[in-house]
């Protein structure tokens, strides 16, 4: 349905929030939330303080988040890829270099 509408949906590795930029501004909401709310739980009062804090969300906010999950996927990534280099200039027959004889 989403390709059908232009949109590409990327899966993510389960159990790394710091790749979610959406896990972030949760993250974000939930200490507001926490911090602001003397509600009781599930109260009218507790729900019009996470719309509150829903509206507060900015395109900044979302950009930062982003950028920070980018910058995250980029460094594990160089942490798990390790260089290969393939010499094509010299070339071996036989198979000595790779086995005792």
């Amino acid at each position: 349905m989403a390709r059908d509408r232009g949109f590409r949906v990327i899966k993510l590795p389960p159990y790394h929030c710091i790749f979610n930029p959406i896990e972030l501004i949760w993250s974000q909401m939930k200490n507001n939330i926490r911090r602001n709310n003397t509600a009781p739980k599930f109260s009218s009062a507790t729900i019009d303080i996470i719309r509150e804090e829903a509206s507060k969300i900015t395109a900044e906010m979302w950009a930062n988040c982003v950028r920070h999950s980018t910058k995250e996927e980029d460094q594990y990534r160089a942490r798990l890829i390790t260089p290969l280099i393939i010499n094509l200039e010299e070339s071996s027959d036989d198979d000595s270099d790779y086995f005792d004889q």
